[in-house]
């Protein structure tokens, strides 16, 4: 069976895809609006975050990086067209934007953490202490992981990647860094581990690993709700 032989027609995704590439073009060509900082979604305590966030920033990607929209277009291509032909249109986007604001809201969940131990759980003296030991990398490592703005499809496509685990767990995908394609579940496991490690130690900085694992458990959750009711 080929699993990408729909994508091509696929409504929704095709749209979600131009709608991406649009706003991406836009915060270029209509740079001095700032775009991406108005659909980026910030942290509830920040004073520039505002309710309609939660949406929006799910089709705004970073301008430094061209491999965030590159990876995420890709990833809805490849598994969305079979996800949209199988559940339908209001099915697929139901798992694509639900997963994307649970996603969010478990990288802010995550990051508030990160801010409840610095101010409930140590004195100032400590945490300033903690400060003064890193190094000026370091602290904007820190100061990124907890007051940078959420952009980018990842929750919301990491979803659909969910949703199709859940209906095909043994089709064979390729992750890096195996040079042999292995079962999409297991594949799946091994990136949620990867992720949550990389979010614990900081490993990758700017990257919001936790709405990535937010998103699969999410899509696979909601894929599994819909398969129940067909049955």
């Amino acid at each position: 069976m080929n699993f990408y032989t729909s994508n091509f027609n696929s409504d929704a995704v095709k749209h979600l895809i131009s709608i991406n590439i649009l706003v991406y073009t836009a915060t270029f060509i209509f740079s001095q609006y700032k775009i991406e900082y108005l659909l980026s979604l910030y942290h509830p305590l920040d004073d520039r975050f505002e309710l309609y966030q939660i949406f929006t920033h799910m089709f705004v990607h970073s301008k430094r990086l061209f491999l965030h929209i590159i990876f995420n277009m890709l990833a809805l291509f490849m598994f969305g067209g079979q996800m949209e032909t199988l559940l339908g249109i209001k099915k697929f986007l139901i798992v694509y934007f639900l997963s994307g604001i649970l996603a969010s809201l478990l990288q802010l969940g995550f990051n508030t953490s990160i801010l409840y131990y610095f101010v409930h759980t140590l004195d100032f003296s400590q945490a300033k202490k903690i400060f003064d030991y890193l190094n000026q990398e370091q602290r904007i490592n820190l100061y990124s992981s907890i007051y940078s703005p959420m952009m980018g499809a990842s929750g919301a496509v990491s979803g659909i990647v969910g949703a199709f685990a859940r209906y095909f767990p043994e089709h064979k995908i390729f992750i890096l860094p195996f040079p042999f394609p292995i079962a999409v579940r297991k594949a799946l496991l091994i990136f949620i581990f990867g992720s949550f490690i990389s979010a614990i130690f900081n490993f990758s900085p700017g990257v919001a690993h936790f709405a990535h694992i937010g998103g699969i458990i999410s899509g696979y959750s909601i894929g599994n709700f819909f398969l129940k009711k067909r049955k």
